[in-house]
């Protein structure tokens, strides 16, 4: 599936106020809002949910995977964390022997949280996007989570990953981006439950743009002998990609943009 040439226009993650009709909403471009009018036909557009464990909109990687969608899909955005104060959001933190997640806030921080604190809310927003009208909705977050109950195609971006690995051969081990040194154990842990034997290396998503810390997860990678790397977070962008094949001489599988070519072919695009 080739990438589509598309403007980097998302909805506004905000509920429809009353009166708006399923089709309509407001696209965001550029930090303004305007009106989706332009676009004729609305009611026949897919419209895709989106679900962050953090706090919506996820401008950090939405943006890459509308690029692939095009302009014939709205996308609803809903985060976990959305409308929390920093008290709340610091209660949901993990504890010692929790399985945890790293997610991105709006204002571009990240923050951990304990996956079981998050499976209820993921639920939630999944029944109100239904409610809303989606097409179908994707999680945005690679973390392994309890079957989730819905009405239309969910997709669970692990599963994905899982299920495209085991229709792979390649020379060499997995080699596994883990967001954090915290998440490493877990990780190794999840992807040897099922069948793998990953080299797992720590680099933030949030801080991916820092040379020496891709010069170092490169060296990792490349002496644990990795001959297939996954970027196992939804925050790690297409650029971090195309480095770590340049200098790994590896395919490197981004979570998101597999995301959006499943989503695109759901949507028959």
């Amino acid at each position: 599936m080739g990438e589509r040439d598309a403007r980097r226009d998302y909805l506004d993650p905000s509920p429809p106020s009353r009166g708006r009709g399923q089709g309509e909403g407001a696209l965001r471009c550029g930090g303004h809002v305007h009106e989706s009018s332009r676009l004729g036909e609305q009611d026949m557009r897919p419209i895709v949910g989106m679900i962050t464990i953090g706090q919506s909109p996820r401008s950090d990687v939405v943006p890459d995977m509308v690029e692939i969608l095009g302009p014939g899909v709205e996308i609803r955005e809903r985060g976990a964390l959305d409308g929390l104060s920093p008290r709340e959001i610091a209660a949901l933190a993990p504890a010692s022997d929790d399985d945890l997640l790293v997610t991105r806030l709006a204002d571009g921080s990240s923050v951990f949280v304990a996956k079981r604190h998050m499976v209820a809310r993921v639920q939630a927003l999944i029944d109100e996007l239904e409610t809303f009208g989606v097409t179908m909705t994707a999680l945005l977050c690679t973390g392994a989570f309890p079957r989730f109950r819905s009405r239309r195609p969910f997709v669970e971006p692990q599963e994905i990953l899982l299920g495209l690995l085991r229709g792979l051969s390649w020379e060499g081990r997995l080699g596994i981006l883990t967001p954090s040194l915290r998440h490493v154990p877990q990780t190794e842990a999840r992807w040897r439950s099922v069948g793998f034997d990953p080299v797992v290396v720590p680099l933030s998503p949030y801080q991916e743009e820092d040379p020496a810390a891709l010069h170092g997860a490169c060296i990792a990678l490349r002496e644990g002998q990795a001959g297939l790397v996954v970027m196992d977070c939804i925050g790690f962008r297409r650029k971090t990609r195309d480095t770590l094949q340049r200098e790994l001489g590896v395919p490197v599988l981004v979570a998101n943009l597999l995301v959006a070519r499943v989503v695109a072919e759901l949507c028959g695009l």
